[in-house]
């Protein structure tokens, strides 16, 4: 039997404020830097390496764009122009953990298909180590 969770109601939030109707959160995307520390001496000429700095990553969001939600989507539009730093939370639906950290939107964009809603996308760097609270 699985212990899968579905991912339908997990929020995402700017500032403490949840932006409207997203259909998709992806991240955070975490990578790590390697030093290649190999040597003459290193065993059957195989590169080694060792943990360098982490990246916190980005988060990616999309959703309908809603031109009302001021303490969110509109929110973010604003702080990308001025260049602030937020406090972020993915809030996962039932007993699934929450994630946070801090992070500048560095890309905004919206979609216009001619057969469909005006959509919302915007992308967050993550700034700092970001934490898992069950």
């Amino acid at each position: 039997m699985s212990n899968a969770v579905a991912a339908f109601g997990t929020k995402f939030s700017w500032n403490t404020h949840e932006v409207a109707e997203l259909t998709n959160i992806e991240g955070p995307t975490q990578t790590m830097d390697t030093i290649d520390v190999t040597s003459h001496d290193s065993a059957d000429a195989f590169k080694e390496f060792i943990a360098g700095l982490r990246d916190g990553g980005d988060i990616s969001i999309e959703g309908n764009f809603i031109h009302g939600d001021t303490n969110g989507q509109i929110a973010m539009n604003s702080d990308f122009q001025t260049g602030t730093k937020r406090v972020w939370t993915i809030t996962g639906p039932s007993s699934h953990p929450s994630i946070a950290g801090n992070g500048y939107i560095t890309a905004l964009s919206k979609t216009f298909p001619y057969a469909d809603k005006i959509g919302f996308k915007a992308t967050v760097k993550i700034t700092g180590k970001p934490t898992v609270t069950a």
